[in-house]
């Protein structure tokens, strides 16, 4: 899991997901604890929205414009024909 793969989720829906059914859509299994944290840190870096599921009870997310740049910056930047992923805090200091 990471930012690229999780921002490429929200990316190809305009609806609020939950953990759970991002869970689903990774291609590898992840603890849901580990997705729940994730999806928290990537909120807190004001990537994605946070909301309330329908019921009211639980957690959704959704891209923020802000992740929609950033997602865009992902798939932009390539190094060594890699594209720059996991360590991309070096871009933005």
């Amino acid at each position: 899991m990471n930012k690229r793969e999780v921002l490429e989720i929200f990316f190809q829906t305009i609806d609020f997901l939950t953990p759970d059914e991002i869970c689903r859509r990774l291609r590898k299994f992840h603890s849901r604890k580990s997705v729940y944290t994730y999806l928290f840190r990537l909120h807190k870096e004001e990537l994605l929205l946070r909301g309330r599921t329908s019921s009211g009870r639980g957690v959704a997310y959704q891209i923020s414009s802000y992740g929609i740049e950033r997602l865009k910056l992902l798939n932009s930047v390539k190094m060594g024909g890699l594209c720059v992923e996991n360590d991309d805090r070096a871009l933005w200091e």
